[in-house]
């Protein structure tokens, strides 16, 4: 059971992470001719993703706790299809900040479930491994996403509507494989979560993960457009997604950099790293090479990364894992939804790349936080 449930959660991840969720920055220099977007307009709606996610996240993790994970799985799953199918068929600019909205609330639903699928039904030894390769299926997903964008050249919408049909196949393949276990009733999920706002131990969690997602979400959602912008080729940007998702992959193997070197030193280690890409990235358009590194040391560290939030996560909140998990990726989502929007209204005063060198800044300083070793 536990390699069906990790092939089809790591399935799952991609579609709702790796395509619904962080795909809308690959397209946009495409959906921004297309409806005349301003910069202000753009963080509107790439923010519109983050905030569906937070909507759902609470969601996800108490359905989780009451009614078993398989239920909000599957409606993460039937988000990502619609909300993907709404985008590839948006006529204006609202309908298409409505699809991305509806997008955005799939991995808000159906991740934070995943911890107890993992808890429940993997033995302990394994949990580090099986999280990681669930995890790495944002960078499978965004790996599938750019040469889907080469083919697809300037019909973004061809490749929305081929993402949906996709997320459609992996929300069935889930619902065959998960299994229909029923949590027995006990303490609510919200009377629970309410206390881990005072856990001493989550604080440092807390406050790193609401950091980390401002800072990668302007990388997510304005790399392309920077490289556009400084370029003016549109190849070498769909290359540089393709290098950044491939980087991605590499995620699956968190949970044996953690089982060791640690906690603490990979976290440490990664941090820095991440921020050598973003704050780089401007400083790199010169050459191939340079913008292909800071994809792949981003794809990597980012996917990474966000295995270690879990595994934090998880080594604190034992007895009701999807709800610390959700409240940690409920703070990293808050500070991606609030990211893109800060972003849009700085580029036009600072620009692209001092605002990347600032968000690189800021990401190093995430060494600073005590992380469990």
């Amino acid at each position: 059971m536990t390699r069906s449930v990790t092939a089809a959660g790591l399935a799952m991840v991609a579609v709702t992470y790796g395509l619904a969720r962080y795909c809308f920055g690959l397209f946009l220099p495409e959906i921004r001719l297309e409806f005349g977007l301003s910069p202000e307009m753009i963080g509107l709606i790439a923010g519109a993703s983050y905030m569906g996610y937070l909507a759902a996240t609470f969601a996800g993790s108490w359905l989780s706790t009451a009614v078993g994970p398989r239920l909000p799985i599957l409606l993460g799953g039937f988000a990502a299809a619609s909300g993907m199918a709404i985008i590839g068929a948006a006529p204006d600019p609202w309908i298409l900040a409505l699809g991305v909205f509806i997008a955005g609330t799939s991995p808000g639903l159906s991740y934070p479930p995943f911890s107890d699928v993992i808890v429940r039904y993997t033995e302990q030894r394994r949990q580090n491994s099986v999280y990681a390769w669930i995890n790495s299926g944002t960078g499978f997903g965004v790996a599938f996403a750019g040469p889907l964008a080469l083919y697809a050249g300037e019909d973004w919408r061809l490749a929305w509507l081929v993402f949906a049909a996709v997320a459609l196949v992996v929300t069935f393949w889930n619902m065959a494989t998960l299994p229909r276990r029923t949590v027995v009733p006990g303490k609510t999920a919200m009377k629970v979560s309410l206390g881990f706002l005072f856990h001493r131990a989550a604080r440092p969690l807390f406050v790193a993960a609401l950091l980390f997602g401002v800072i990668t979400a302007v990388f997510w959602t304005y790399a392309v457009e920077l490289l556009w912008t400084l370029t003016g080729n549109p190849r070498d940007a769909v290359l540089f997604w393709i290098v950044l998702g491939i980087a991605g992959v590499t995620g699956c193997f968190a949970g044996g950099f953690v089982n060791r070197w640690g906690l603490r030193r990979t976290f440490l280690v990664l941090a820095l790293a991440v921020g050598a890409a973003i704050g780089a990235l401007p400083l790199l358009i010169g050459t191939r090479l340079g913008i292909y590194l800071s994809a792949a040391s981003f794809g990597t560290g980012f996917i990474v990364m966000t295995a270690l939030f879990g595994m934090w996560s998880m080594r604190i909140f034992r007895e009701t894992p999807s709800i610390g998990f959700g409240f940690t990726f409920f703070l990293l989502s808050l500070g991606q939804g609030v990211g893109p929007v800060v972003g849009g209204f700085m580029i036009p005063v600072i620009g692209h790349s001092a605002l990347f060198v600032a968000a690189g800044a800021l990401c190093c300083g995430l060494t600073l936080f005590k992380v469990p070793e």
